[in-house]
């Protein structure tokens, strides 16, 4: 029979005992769609960084160098039938493309035929195999960054793998950094900010128009995170993408320099010239901005007080 003074502490033991349980059992059930995983990173935050990519977005940006994880897989055998070395097969049983890497030449012929802006190369993982992945590399970055697609579609499994690390002592050094666009509710960023270095964001266009045009979305819950974020002391960066034609115009660059000129000082910003590589082919018509277009940006963000980083 227990000592009366101990039945609290046993109580608070057995207690401890229950919790670990369930997040052990959450860290080894839930699972996340990711598209893959950098190891080595120079230009995804400071440092050296391992970057985790997620499948899966709620913008459909017309210059997006990752369009192949805008979507999710619907098995509808598509990028079966365009797969020149038959590598691709359905398991309907388990809901998932089998791919044969020994056969496959990487041509990319799949995903390019996908309707879906998907991918059949993205896999499901879960936070242990994930912080696997980050202890393989541990000694050797500065942090993780988390990308996508979207990370935040995701966030009940990105709350779980950010407080795992935070508790390892193996890797809680490393810094966390979510590179997000931003279309998230607030609740959203309340559940996981408090196991976050800091987020990084781009601004597409402050107008409706203009952000529909890019996006095919409204841009109100991204201005408002851009703020959220701020005021918590939680926007690292914050960049703007300049697409000729769409957003260049002088009344607009005045209206995005204004917005970002209220943002806290301490956060970095930038103007990133649009490149057409790598975009998909029915958005070909999309101009790159030309040596003037960017010295005009710059002056008008300048005029704001603006010392913004020319990538």
């Amino acid at each position: 029979m227990a000592v009366p003074y101990l039945q609290p502490i046993l109580w608070t033991m057995q207690m401890l005992i229950v919790e670990y349980r369930k997040e052990y059992f959450l860290m080894s059930k839930l699972q996340a769609n990711i598209s893959g995983i950098i190891k080595s990173s120079v230009i995804d935050g400071p440092g050296n960084r391992m970057v985790i990519f997620f499948q899966a977005c709620n913008l459909n940006c017309l210059y997006c160098h990752n369009s192949h994880t805008i979507g999710l897989c619907n098995l509808c055998g598509i990028c079966v039938d365009a797969c020149p070395t038959n590598s691709l097969q359905i398991d309907t049983e388990n809901k998932r493309i089998l791919h044969q890497e020994n056969t496959c030449m990487r041509c990319d012929s799949c995903i390019k035929s996908c309707p879906e802006n998907s991918s059949p190369f993205y896999k499901k993982m879960s936070v242990e195999e994930i912080v696997s992945e980050i202890h393989k590399v541990r000694d050797f970055i500065s942090g993780i960054t988390v990308s996508g697609g979207e990370v935040m579609l995701q966030v009940d499994f990105l709350r779980l793998l950010f407080q795992t690390i935070k508790s390892d002592k193996e890797l809680s050094h490393l810094s966390i950094l979510i590179d997000s666009n931003g279309n998230i509710a607030q609740d959203k960023w309340d559940s996981i900010l408090p196991f976050t270095d800091g987020v990084m964001l781009d601004l597409k266009a402050f107008s409706q128009e203009n952000h529909k045009k890019i996006t095919g979305y409204s841009n109100e819950t991204i201005l408002e995170s851009i703020q959220y974020l701020d005021k918590r002391k939680k926007l690292k960066e914050l960049r703007f993408v300049l697409v000729k034609g769409m957003n260049n115009h002088e009344d607009e660059l005045r209206k995005v320099s204004q917005f970002m000129s209220s943002v806290s000082a301490s956060v970095g910003k930038s103007i990133i010239k649009m490149r057409k590589h790598g975009i998909r082919d029915e958005y070909a018509f999309v101009e790159e901005p030309n040596a003037d277009d960017m010295e005009m940006a710059r002056n008008i963000f300048e005029e704001s007080g603006l010392n913004v980083l020319m990538i």
